[in-house]
């Protein structure tokens, strides 16, 4: 137990904030405009959202349409909205709101007077009109032959009432993402067996050279409007995307005009108040559009404590990798955009991003043999392992968007980021000084610079004969190198990796309900690595550098048929593409006379897609179900080391499984859900042409089972619970890892109450105190002392969120 003060120290900012925010100076925002307003002014439209019981809804959108011009806003969280400053005529007005269907009504606005609109918004399923931008191109998810999972804002303000972190939203969500890790680094992180690409505004976080696995790590989470997830391989946003597509889309100001003011407050601590489980995060979000600009930025502190798991005892910090326990991240957000004209826009983003471990605990070994499992201590690390872990990403786009360009709509974007990923090392003899010398403490870093250019060209079906096409290039400069940082050694040598990948997509409908997609993307790389010298354990050996160059052609087609009464189908066969991961394999070498052009390991993985799938929406029900098989001729897994080193083996691997999503409005009060997630993956371990051992823990998640209620108690109470449950799994084959996991179920619940400071939400993680061992750490190929580690116990969390 931590003293008094340091408890204090983290908790303490949250609770002087929240008194601020209820003192007279964060007064509660004042009802709309009387009916009338002075003769000389413009009448405004004004009113509010609410559900049939006559809660008010939050963060509901609203937007009014007038000659073909929209503006949009959201209400507040008394569910009011406001659209000052309205010319007199007839406009329409529609309101509308996650898990409601929408409301629009016409209103003529009279020359002095106000318009004051109450919508009650009825409970409804997914609407099957939302659009994703995750394929380049905004799209209709109805005209997607994947399975596509959307995770809205006010999904993820439920969710991160409890846990914060991007994985742990995902497992809970999307079907087929495998546990969260929860710890700096998403490995066993995977989407339906194989690695999802995270993106950021269709930008690539990946370092594909050299995978740290810690691009799930790149963007504070108060910054995202909503996930975009696309299930299966596919290359419509280049290299990486073989398990999916996880494209993260920022936050606006409102579009209307009006201040965008939003404060998050929050505190966590575990359920035995222990002082070393406390956290704290404060996120601040400003905008505003004025005239032809907008500008949007943000602000984002977060604090994170030790977790404990159920029975009080701290958990095993992860060693070499890194952990989000006992750490502080800090992200910086802006975004500014600017209407040249009603067809053209530009708009840059700028967002930086740091998480750093504190280093005020050390990892304490556990036993397996024993079933004692690892744990934490007070205690400096850096003398054990060098620096503690840390993460620094630098994003910078800018974006032209052109609405008529030669009869199609024209996008340019170019981007650059820089990534450093600071791992936590040891006194080990892959860091000797010498050959054959003993064990050094060294640390190592990946760093990173991209630079990249992005077009696309649509245009509508109406032009070519029913067609709508989509041409692009892509054009991306990657360098990674990993270097020792104590020593300044060359661990991997810099590789540079250029790209030039034109591509085109069509889309065609025949008759009213069918509809046909298809395209190709030619993707031409280049790696370029310099001579360069392993390290002394690998013999020290030279290795001639070279240039290898990879050319793909990459094709998907796909349907979706509307069958009628709610009904319609699909079917896709879609091809994506990834490097292996170069850096382990450059690193790797140990025979004398190599050269990079003759490395087999560093041939591409192209991964075929196979999915068919069924949908259902009908009234307040839907349902999505699917199977896939996903193969490569020349798959990548990752093989650990007894010191935790994970190299690369090149084996044939397929993953196969099925996707299952429902949810019911049984009532205006109560909506019932759930995702299934089955999945089994082989490779070819003896490279006879058959599939004969299962792929381990590290490269395929469990079976999982998510279930989920969610209830409006009474006009300002809502509530939500959780249940997960992950299925046993072994592992059988000629190669199996001799792991098992025997599969654990937890809940967790949430409860908001609109009051007049905000909406204050009540998490709690893990709601029955359940112990376990994580999945990671149960199927561990090596099962190693210190990775044998439990998940959190019972944690309850606060936060007040405010919109001013």
């Amino acid at each position: 137990m931590l003293p008094p003060s340091r408890f204090a120290a983290p908790v303490c900012p949250c609770l002087v904030l929240l008194a601020l925010a209820g003192s007279p100076s964060y007064a509660q925002p004042q009802p709309p405009p009387a009916a009338t307003t002075p003769a000389d002014s413009r009448p405004v439209l004004a009113g509010r959202v609410v559900d049939p019981t006559g809660a008010v809804i939050t963060a509901a959108t609203v937007e009014v349409e007038r000659d073909g011009h929209r503006t949009r806003l959201r209400t507040d969280g008394a569910g009011r909205f406001l659209f000052a400053n309205q010319a007199p005529g007839t406009v329409v007005v529609v309101a509308s709101a996650p898990g409601f269907t929408d409301d629009a009504r016409s209103v003529d606005l009279p020359s002095t007077d106000a318009a004051t609109l109450v919508f009650t918004l009825q409970p409804a399923g997914v609407r099957d009109d939302v659009v994703v931008t995750a394929m380049r191109v905004a799209t209709p998810t109805s005209s997607l032959p994947h399975t596509v999972t959307i995770v809205d804002r006010a999904r993820i303000e439920d969710r991160i009432a409890a846990s914060d972190d991007l994985a742990s939203l995902l497992e809970q969500t999307v079907p087929g993402f495998s546990p969260s890790l929860k710890k700096m680094t998403g490995r066993s992180e995977s989407l339906r067996g194989r690695e999802p690409l995270y993106t950021v505004n269709g930008v690539s976080q990946a370092t594909p050279l050299r995978d740290g696995s810690r691009d799930g790590h790149s963007i504070d989470i108060d910054f995202l409007e909503r996930v975009e997830v696309v299930h299966g391989s596919n290359a419509l946003q280049g290299i990486g995307a073989t398990g999916g597509t996880v494209n993260m889309v920022t936050r606006g100001p409102n579009a209307d005009g009006s201040l965008l003011n939003e404060v998050r407050l929050g505190t966590s601590v575990h359920d035995s108040f222990d002082g070393d489980t406390s956290g704290s995060k404060l996120s601040w979000l400003l905008g505003k559009r004025v005239g032809a600009i907008d500008v949007v930025g943000g602000i984002a502190f977060n604090k994170r404590g030790m977790f404990h798991d159920a029975s009080g005892t701290p958990v095993g910090l992860y060693p070499t990798q890194g952990d989000i326990m006992d750490s502080t991240s800090r992200s910086v957000y802006g975004k500014v955009g600017v209407d040249l004209s009603r067809q053209q826009r530009i708009e840059f983003l700028v967002n930086d991003f740091r998480l750093e471990r504190d280093g005020d605990f050390l990892p304490v070994v556990g036993q397996r043999s024993t079933g004692r499992l690892g744990t934490s201590a007070p205690g400096d690390p850096r003398p054990l392992v060098g620096d503690p872990a840390r993460n620094h990403t630098t994003l910078a786009t800018v974006e032209y968007r052109h609405t008529q360009l030669a009869g199609g709509e024209a996008v340019a974007q170019a981007y650059w980021q820089q990534s450093s990923f600071r791992f936590e090392g040891g006194a080990f003899t892959t860091f000797a000084l010498t050959t054959g010398g003993p064990a050094f403490l060294d640390q190592s870093a990946i760093e990173s610079d991209k630079l990249g250019l992005k077009l696309t060209w649509t245009v509508p079906g109406a032009r070519l004969f029913g067609i709508r096409t989509t041409t692009g290039l892509d054009v991306t400069q990657d360098a990674t190198s990993q270097i020792l940082a104590r020593t300044n050694r060359a661990w991997v040598p810099e590789a540079r990796l250029n790209e030039v990948s034109p591509f085109v997509q069509a889309q065609r409908a025949i008759g009213p309900r069918l509809l046909l997609t298809g395209g190709a993307r030619f993707e031409y790389a280049r790696l370029v690595v310099d001579d360069y010298t392993t390290l002394p354990s690998n013999n020290a050996v030279l290795v001639r550098g070279g240039a290898p160059s990879f050319t793909n052609v990459l094709p998907n087609v796909g349907a979706v048929l509307t069958l009628g009464a709610g009904w319609s189908t699909y079917t896709s066969l879609s091809q994506g593409f990834t490097m292996p991961d170069a850096g382990r394999v450059l690193r790797d070498v140990r025979l004398p006379g190599r050269d990079i052009d003759s490395l087999l390991d560093l041939q591409p993985i192209v991964v075929d897609n196979r999915e068919v799938g069924v949908d259902y929406q009908r009234g307040r029900v839907r349902a999505h179900l699917a199977y896939y098989q996903s193969h490569s001729d020349l798959g990548a897994i990752l093989v650990a080391t007894p010191e935790q080193v994970f190299n690369v083996r090149r084996q044939p691997t397929t993953t196969s499984g099925v996707d299952a999503t429902m949810e019911a409005t049984l009532h205006e009060r109560i909506t019932l859900g759930g995702t299934f997630a089955w999945q089994r993956g082989r490779f070819d371990s003896d490279l006879d042409g058959r599939d004969d051992t299962d792929l381990d823990g590290l490269n395929i998640g469990p079976n999982r089972l998510n279930l989920f209620g969610t209830a409006r108690v009474s006009r300002h109470v809502s509530a939500r619970l959780q249940v997960s449950t992950l299925g046993e799994r072994t592992f059988s084959g000629l190669a199996a890892s001799r792991a098992r996991f025997g599969g654990y179920t937890t809940a967790d619940a949430l409860v908001g109450i609109t009051t007049p400071l905000g909406v204050v939400r009540l998490g709690i993680e893990n709601l029955l105190d359940r112990q376990y061992v994580t999945y990671f750490s149960q199927v561990d190929p090596l099962q190693a002392n210190d990775t044998f580690f439990a998940g959190p116990g019972r944690t309850l969390s606060v936060s007040l969120q405010r919109r001013f």
